[in-house]
């Protein structure tokens, strides 16, 4: 009897001993999974590579991709007095035919390719320099809103060019509701000639 007893006691305090340690490695298991990476499947990936589809602009005339209808009224340029730099913004009308509202920004979705390849982006002092000099009815700072089942028309911008205008191409990626969105862009060929001082109804 004493040593059935005591092989009792023994049996117990494995099972004992075993529950313990699972409910260890369950704890440990929930603990380590709290600090892992985030899967990356979560994060949601670019169903198409940046500018796969490229779009040929024509100043003042509509492009419509998806819900998105662009036109580029015309491009603005501002001479900075005290640096010889030419602010670039642009005059745009923007329809949306969604019903969701969605926000814009010119650093995402404009820039100027160069003649030679490299792509300058938006700059805030272009923007600084719009508060001081242009009429806050004709002008919205980033990012502007696109309203649902509505339309959009203004100047935003700027993008800097240094030294002489020369030609360029000024691209817009019309993203809609999804900022990454840019399998397609919209490229304008800008001449001098299609580059306007900024209007008297624009000026403070």
């Amino acid at each position: 009897m004493k040593k059935t007893g005591i092989f009792a006691v023994l049996i117990a305090a494995v099972l004992t001993t075993a529950a313990f340690a699972g409910c260890s490695d369950r704890n440990d298991g929930s603990s380590g999974s709290s600090v892992r990476p985030r899967r990356t499947e979560s994060i949601p990936s670019e169903t198409e590579p940046v500018g796969t589809n490229v779009i040929k602009g024509e100043l003042g005339k509509e492009i419509v991709d998806k819900d998105t209808a662009f036109t580029l009224n015309s491009v603005v340029s501002a001479l900075n007095s005290d640096t010889g730099e030419h602010f670039i913004y642009m005059d745009i009308t923007l329809r949306n035919s969604m019903a969701k509202e969605y926000a814009l920004s010119t650093l995402n979705n404009f820039y100027i390719e160069l003649p030679d390849g490299n792509e300058v982006y938006s700059d805030v002092r272009t923007q600084l320099y719009a508060r001081q000099h242009f009429n806050e009815s004709k002008y919205y700072t980033d990012p502007f809103n696109i309203p649902s089942n509505g339309q959009f028309s203004g100047l935003i911008g700027g993008i800097v060019l240094v030294g002489d205008i020369k030609d360029f191409k000024l691209c817009f990626y019309p993203t809609g509701d999804d900022e990454r969105a840019k399998g397609t862009v919209i490229k304008y060929d800008i001449t001098p000639s299609d580059i306007i001082d900024p209007p008297a109804e624009v000026l403070k």
